[in-house]
């Protein structure tokens, strides 16, 4: 009994925390992070969670599952929490100030969380992070992001630099192949606007026509599917798609990595592909730039240049002990302190507890 009443009086001494979820265009790449944020907030059992998630979604169901409280969140609430934040409260039948902090992935929904939350904090995984300005605090994952929040918001909000949420599952460098036995180039995209697939389909075009022996291939899937698979059966019907694939069965199916994102700020598969040892090429986004520091440990290549992306290949392909370096350089840059699940934890528990004011 007395063991029960201790544990309602630290619960009622807990942070209330909301945390809203919405369905994105980009849905495996959100669920990813919305649940990666969850099981940190569940780890640390510091906070009364409350989720505003669509009905049927994983984290909705990971959210009744724990206890959690959830309110479901139609399409039609979304969009018009979206354009009207100042009816927040009505929307969503919450008093002002019910929460003492919430957390989002969404810019947008920052001012009406405003409105039924003491702070809010935005979480920016990507280049877009002007639209978090409304926000209390931001959480971005590499500084090139926390340079760029400076330059686009004036008088912002502070910004928290946290490590990349990534622990190493490999335990040795991939073995490249003998130069007899034709590389494999591939890439992995979530088939959306600004995946830079076309570009990785249009180098493909180009690099073949230098090395015909080398095989590409693309896993993943999503909304695009379509249209990527036909560009490809008309420019290059030699590209092998073969959906989804698991970090150790991409890591298997090829030589080289590409990642040809337009703004992707953390991409788990560079770093599974750098923690396997494969040499990587990636866009000149602010994330890669961060993860690869500025090209120091694999070439950067200019977003949206087909062209330069295979002059770059060509070059790696024409020069063996250079994709050695690369490798080891990979390898080696994903094992530092800039990369840490436990300390990414750490940091965002302490940040979360000190904007909510306990």
């Amino acid at each position: 009994m007395h063991k029960d009443v201790m544990a309602n009086e630290q619960a009622a001494h807990r942070p209330s925390l909301l945390f809203f979820a919405p369905d994105r265009a980009d849905a495996a790449l959100a669920e990813a992070a919305y649940m990666l944020y969850l099981d940190e907030l569940l780890d640390a059992q510091q906070f009364d969670i409350t989720i505003i998630a669509p009905n049927g979604s994983r984290l909705a169901d990971r959210a009744r599952a724990e206890g959690l409280t959830l309110h479901p969140l139609s399409d039609f609430a979304r969009k018009l929490l979206m354009r009207t934040p100042q009816l927040w409260p009505i929307l969503t039948a919450m008093r002002r100030w019910r929460y003492d902090i919430a957390l989002t992935h969404e810019g947008y929904a920052c001012r009406g969380l405003g409105v039924i939350a003491r702070k809010v904090v935005g979480i920016c995984h990507d280049d877009q992070v002007e639209r978090f300005s409304a926000a209390n605090q931001i959480i971005v994952l590499n500084s090139g992001i926390a340079d760029l929040a400076k330059d686009l918001i004036e008088d912002g909000p502070p910004i928290e630099v946290l490590p990349y949420p990534y622990d190493c599952r490999f335990d040795s460098v991939k073995t490249l192949p003998d130069e007899q036995t034709p590389l494999r180039i591939g890439t992995s995209a979530p088939f959306l606007e600004g995946d830079g697939l076309g570009v990785f389909i249009h180098m493909a075009q180009l690099l073949k026509q230098s090395h015909p022996e080398i095989h590409f291939v693309v896993a993943g899937n999503g909304p695009t599917e379509h249209d990527m698979k036909e560009l490809a059966d008309h420019i290059a019907p030699f590209i092998e798609f073969v959906g989804v694939a698991s970090s150790y069965e991409l890591a298997n199916s090829i030589d080289l990595f590409c990642l040809t994102s337009r703004d992707t700020a953390y991409s788990l598969d560079l770093c599974s592909m750098m923690d396997a040892g494969l040499a990587c090429v990636a866009t000149c986004t602010n994330g890669a730039m961060d993860i690869l520091k500025g090209g120091m440990v694999a070439p950067l290549v200019p977003i949206d240049d087909g062209f330069m992306l295979a002059v770059q290949l060509q070059e790696l392909l024409d020069d063996r002990a250079h994709i050695y370096r690369i490798k080891k350089a990979c390898y080696e840059r994903i094992r530092e302190e800039d990369f840490s699940r436990s300390h990414f934890s750490y940091r965002l528990q302490n940040l979360l507890l000190s904007r909510s004011g306990r």
